[in-house]
């Protein structure tokens, strides 16, 4: 067997996991569904837009730092150097 199908092995086994549990939360959530009595004025509206795009905002500033961190594209230590040398060069 080769580490390959030793990683996949885990990942097969979970998605039958997921769908089950993912179908348990549906039913769930209409069986217990209830009416709601109140009031949602248009302004409502847009504030659960703007959640909405600010939580959109933060996942991919999170998913960019990551991946930055994961291709190393700027690593911390030459970053870190950069910013010593620059303002004692400017002061030569």
């Amino acid at each position: 067997m080769t580490r390959e199908a030793g990683v996949l092995v885990p990942i097969v086994r979970r998605i039958p996991l997921v769908v089950f549990a993912s179908l348990e939360l549906a039913v769930l959530l209409v069986a217990l569904a209830k009416p709601a009595y109140g009031y949602v004025d248009p302004g409502s509206g847009l504030l659960a837009v703007q959640v909405g795009g600010s939580m959109l905002a933060g996942g991919l500033f999170i998913l960019r730092s990551k991946l930055r961190r994961l291709f190393r594209l700027t690593p911390p230590s030459e970053k870190a150097e950069t910013e010593k040398s620059t303002p004692a060069e400017s002061g030569e």
